[in-house]
Formats: C-alpha cells, structure tokens, sequence
C-alpha cells in the first residue's frame, strides 16, 4: 500500500470515528468547545495553538492548508488536511511549509463520549525565524560556549524527554528542558569545553587538551580515551560519525563517540574552527587562513582553493530543487565580514556579507543565518544576497544552534537572544 493510500485510509478512520462520536452528526453538542475558542500564533514550520482548557475533555486539533473556509464537513476532502489527537494547551503544530496559510478548528470530547461542537475556524501562515530577536536568561558559560539540543529515555518514566547542553569555559556545564530556565551540572573536567554535539543518542562535548565528554542524559557523564592533545573547536555529526576539528589541523571521528580516532589523511595544519556534514551528503572543515577542507566520509579530506587569508569560522549548505534537479550552494564564513560561495565545495567564490563584523557561527535551514560581533546577524535566502536583522545588542554573538524551529544565539557574557 503507498504512503498516499495509508494517509487516505487514516483520515477516513478518524473520519468515521468523529461521525460516529457526534452520533452521525457534525452539530453535536454534548461536549461544548473551548469557551473563547482557539488561537494560534505563528512560527518557524509551526503554529502554536492555545485555548482554555475544561478539566476532563480530550480534545483533537483538525488542520489544513490553503481553505480558510474549513470545517468538519469539508477537512478530509481538502487536500493536506491533518490532525492531532488528545492535545494539551498549548499546542505546536510542527512540519508545517512555510509561506502556506494553514486554517485550524477543534473538537473535543468526554469519556471517549459524543464529540462536541467544532470550534470557529482560525488561520495563522508560518514564517521564517531570524527577524525578531529578543533577550533571554543568561549562562555563565565564560567567553566560549557549545551549544546543542538533544533526547533521551527517562528511565524512571519510560518517556522520552528534550534537552539543552550549554558547555563552556573551565568545563561549565548547563542542562535546561526550556531555554529559560538553565541548571548547572557537575563538571566533568576543569579545562575548557570549546563545543557540544548530539549523536548516536548522546550529549557529546568537546574542548582544550583533546578533552571529549559524553552523556546519555545529560546527568552522567563519561571522559572518552584522549587520542589528542590538540585543542578541539568544533564537533558535527550525521547519525554516522561524527567528526571533532582543532588546532594544527586535527580531525578525529568516532562512530559512537566512545572510541575516537585520527582522520587518515588530513592536508593541512591550520588551527580548523568549524565543521559540518552538509545537505549535499559531505564534510566540510574551515579555519585559519581561510582554509577549506572537504571529505566524504570524514575520514580522507581534500583541501580547496579559497584565495582567502581570513580566519573561517563556520560553514553550511542549502539545497534547492527545480525541475527534477537539485542543486547546492555551500557558504564559508570568518573574520572581518569574510563570505565565500562554492556550487560543489570546490570552487569558493567572495560575496559581499555587508558587513565587516567577524562572523562566527551559521545556521543552515531553511535560509542562511549568521551570528557575529557587534550583535551583527545576516541572513539570506541563497548566500548571495543578505539582509542585516536587528538584534538589539552590541554584545559579540559566538554560538547559534536552531532548535526546535527557533534560533538561539550566545554572546561572550552567556547572554541568550531567541528568535521564535
């Protein structure tokens, strides 16, 4: 059966079952809707859906695109049409495209009981993050901070539960479910941690002296066999390997980010700052005097040609399809407003960045994001043509992480600003 036969199959089940609860009619009233109604307020792929929840009612979101006329009666015929079942106010509606308009009602239900009357209709259109900032908690993570989002299995519960790790200075660590609200872990080492990674179902942290770290949940903590002394800056992962860059041109990789290994071939020994397995299925590492390295397994590097002498400081890559085809464009990022653009991670090409901040981290998806000194964040449609977004701080930006359809930058002083 096709993916497009079992969604059909499932839509009419929840159709039948909703008929069946309002006791053959959509008019039911037995189980009234939420007293204002819903709102819903637009994200990132997202819609956020709110409403005044009545203790002991099960309530179901019904969605769709494009029909800002929707109701019960017309949701399964429209095409795209979606659902969420047994729901908790607030509630993220993710995997949404945005720039569609998304129409959204709600019905609810008493002790698997009638099915109530559907809420009015609402409409919300999600949108790219990255133009409104504003200030969050601080982390007292020193000047340097790695940043990642993760999962684990809760074993008291059996449930799954989400994580922050916020690493940094004199091996700080920080672990938070929301970004609001941070609590400090026992250090695990006194030296610096320079990064933080999420892989193979683990926090991973990496730092000074050839120090890693991991953890399952955040809590307990392990030091991995050190198989360098060199400074790590920056760690990537793909599901498969992962890959940890530093200084005097050290890659090391790991499948399960226990055991780590030297890379076999590694042509350069500039100190690298970034990494990052890109949407076109490669590795790509950048650093001092504008060095790019490229691989295809993390394991054998190639170096390019940048004719760039500016410290690299992240890199990334977006993908775009037209007629059937795909094609890429990777971005290269550093020191005094330094862009570079390559179609295949082998020609690099200068762009004008309009700005001469020195530009520290990225985020690729969906847009190009930039973070850098002076507050500065750019951003980007495709690492061509950039626009300057107003993050009201004049703080340097060094970590940005997107998570959870939101992005989270840090500055120097373990200031956060979201962007939602």
């Amino acid at each position: 059966m096709s993916l497009h036969s079992i969604r059909v199959s499932l839509l009419a089940l929840i159709s039948a079952i909703l008929v069946a609860a309002c006791g053959g009619s959509a008019t039911s009233s037995s189980t009234p809707p939420p007293v204002g109604g819903i709102s819903v307020v637009a994200g990132d792929s997202q819609v956020t859906v709110s409403w005044k929840e009545t203790p002991g009612v099960e309530y179901w979101i019904f969605a769709a695109p494009n029909n800002p006329s929707l109701t019960l009666s017309n949701w399964l015929a429209t095409t795209g049409s979606t659902y969420r079942l047994k729901v908790t106010s607030p509630y993220v509606v993710t995997g949404l495209t945005n720039g569609t308009p998304y129409s959204f009602f709600m019905t609810g239900r008493v002790n698997n009981g009638p099915g109530g009357d559907a809420t009015p209709t609402v409409s919300a259109t999600p949108r790219l993050a990255g133009n409104t900032w504003t200030g969050g908690t601080s982390l007292n993570t020193g000047t340097q901070a790695g940043l990642t989002f993760g999962s684990y299995i809760d074993t008291a519960t059996n449930t799954t539960q989400f994580a922050y790790l916020a690493v940094g200075n004199g091996g700080r660590m920080f672990n938070a479910t929301s970004i609001d609200t941070w609590h400090a872990i026992t250090p695990v080492v006194t030296s610096d941690l320079n990064a933080a990674e999420y892989g193979f179902a683990k926090f991973i942290a990496a730092g000074s002296a050839g120090k890693i770290i991991y953890s399952s949940d955040t809590k307990t903590w392990v030091q991995a066999t050190s198989v360098t002394a060199q400074n790590l800056n920056a760690l990537g992962a793909n599901g498969s390997i992962a890959v940890a860059v530093g200084d005097n041109g050290t890659i090391i990789t790991s499948k399960d980010a226990i055991t780590w290994t030297a890379a076999a071939s590694v042509p350069s020994s500039a100190n690298l700052f970034g990494v990052a397995y890109t949407t076109a299925g490669n590795w790509i590492a950048v650093g001092s005097s504008g060095t790019i390295l490229t691989s295809p397994d993390g394991s054998t590097w190639t170096a390019q040609t940048t004719n760039s002498s500016s410290p690299l400081k992240a890199v990334g890559a977006l993908a775009s399809v037209l007629n059937g085809t795909t094609t890429y464009q990777f971005i290269a990022v550093g020191a005094n407003g330094t862009v570079l653009s390559s179609p295949d991670a082998i020609t690099w090409t200068a762009q004008n960045a309009i700005t001469t901040a020195s530009l520290n981290a990225m985020s690729a998806v969906n847009q190009f994001l930039v973070v850098g000194s002076n507050g500065t964040i750019i951003t980007s449609a495709d690492g061509i043509t950039w626009t300057a977004q107003t993050s009201n701080t004049s703080a340097e930006l060094k970590t940005l992480l997107r998570a959870e359809n939101q992005y989270i930058a840090v500055n120097t002083a373990g200031g956060i600003l979201v962007s939602k």
